[in-house]
């Protein structure tokens, strides 16, 4: 009875032993040594990102838009005028400077000269095609033509016939200015026939307008 008692005991404390390791030593070692668990990773917003436009292409195209602009030599009010642009006329622009705009190559008129180039003023251009009235061209085309000879007993049909040749590109506004507008032609004395140079001045450049039957000719 003593051994079974002696035994008991044993397995008892060998039992106390074993609990008192698990609970002090094995468990808070393993508890330790555990790995602690990984945060989860919260997704980025996407970044919008803003595109940049692209810069716009620099205009060259321009139209004239007082009734008359000069064409001048150097880019400067004082230099002298080449020649005229009207009310309408589309240019390209080849450089921009200081307020004016180059239509033309440089070119030299004598060896060792200055260069020199047509320029116009910037501020008489306009992106747009200006539209022009009735009125406003009938006006315009007054101007052209009104030293002409006779010009308030035929008024209308030089108006209208200076109009038709710068449109079809027979004649320049240039051309009527230069002669005053039409002037009546001795040639054809018994007829009223009226003349105008367009191109140039001699006979090949001559054109001739019956005022009564509208017909135009060269000869």
């Amino acid at each position: 009875m003593k051994k079974v008692l002696m035994v008991l005991l044993l397995v008892l404390g060998l039992a106390g032993a074993g609990a008192g390791y698990y609970l002090f030593v094995w468990k808070p070692e393993n508890e330790v040594m555990a790995p602690e668990p990984m945060p989860e990773e919260e997704e980025e917003a996407p970044v919008m990102v803003e595109e940049e436009e692209a810069p716009k292409p620099e205009v060259t195209e321009y139209y004239v838009s007082p009734p008359k602009l000069g064409v001048r030599e150097y880019p400067d009010y004082d230099a002298f005028v080449e020649s005229v642009l009207y009310r309408g006329d589309k240019l390209t622009i080849l450089e921009k400077k200081e307020g004016w705009g180059r239509i033309s190559v440089y070119y030299v008129y004598e060896e060792g000269g200055a260069e020199v180039a047509e320029w116009i003023p910037m501020d008489a251009l306009v992106e747009e095609k200006p539209v022009i009235t009735k009125a406003e061209r009938t006006k315009t085309l007054m101007g052209y033509v009104e030293n002409a000879d006779d010009f308030k007993m035929f008024q209308d049909k030089f108006i209208e016939t200076t109009g038709q040749l710068i449109d079809e590109g027979t004649c320049s506004p240039l051309d009527f200015e230069e002669l005053g507008g039409w002037v009546r032609s001795v040639r054809y004395s018994e007829r009223d026939v009226y003349f105008v140079y367009c191109g140039g001045m001699k006979q090949a450049n001559k054109i001739y307008l019956d005022v009564h039957s509208g017909e135009i000719f060269y000869k």
